[in-house]
């Protein structure tokens, strides 16, 4: 009998997967075949037993990374929203408000991606039904930063004197400027070419929305 004394590190070599893995590999390595199962086949059909075989994995690794469908949709969709919104620079946190509010609103997204963006985003409206909590917390979530990196700012601002806010209603004023600043995703839902690419068109539109809030907040400050 032929005795296979071929290493087993050159065997999984030429099958293109590593031998081992950290955590932190494992945890991209099933968020981005998740990302691929929802725009291909839609959330409802992205299972861990799918996911686990696109990664090349095991379900039950899936679930040694992650507890369950809704935690691993969550990070995926989490994931996304910390690849497009970063926090400020040293250097941008030098601009005067209107500008570091402009940073901010300013997806920092690889145009290869943004099409995938607004897929996976549209996979998960189509589930909204289905699971109700998922799409809830992936909001509160992916949103809830952008709020507060908005708000931070504002806090920023009037630390600076460079604007002037009911200091228990910061919050409020963070939805408000981020809803004026950034485009319906209503377009980019219904259209099926729109993407969320940088335009001329959205550069302008943040610029007035920051503009109108920051003259209307300086109008009410001096009355």
């Amino acid at each position: 009998m032929k005795h296979d004394t071929e290493p087993v590190t050159d065997r999984v070599a030429r099958k293109g997967r590593p031998v081992q893995m950290d955590a932190e590999e494992r945890r991209d390595l099933l968020l981005d075949a998740v990302e691929e199962f929802m725009v291909e086949c839609g959330l409802g059909r992205t299972s861990m037993d799918a996911v686990a075989k696109r990664a090349g994995m095991s379900k039950r690794t899936v679930y040694e990374v992650f507890d369950n469908r809704d935690s691993l949709f969550t990070e995926c969709l989490v994931r996304r929203s910390h690849l497009m919104l970063s926090p400020l620079t040293p250097a941008q946190r030098e601009l005067p408000l209107a500008e570091r509010l402009d940073e901010l609103f300013t997806f920092n997204l690889p145009r290869t991606s943004a099409r995938q963006s607004v897929e996976m985003l549209r996979s998960v409206i189509a589930s909204a039904r289905e699971y109700p909590s998922l799409g809830r917390r992936i909001h509160g979530v992916c949103m809830g930063r952008l709020y507060d990196l908005v708000e931070n700012e504002l806090i920023e601002g009037m630390a600076r004197g460079e604007i002037s806010l009911d200091a228990s209603k910061t919050r409020e004023h963070a939805v408000v400027l981020t809803d004026m600043a950034l485009e319906s995703p209503m377009r980019a839902l219904l259209d099926p070419d729109a993407t969320l690419d940088e335009t001329a068109e959205k550069a302008a539109r943040r610029k007035l929305a920051i503009s109108i809030y920051l003259n209307g907040v300086g109008a009410s400050a001096r009355d």
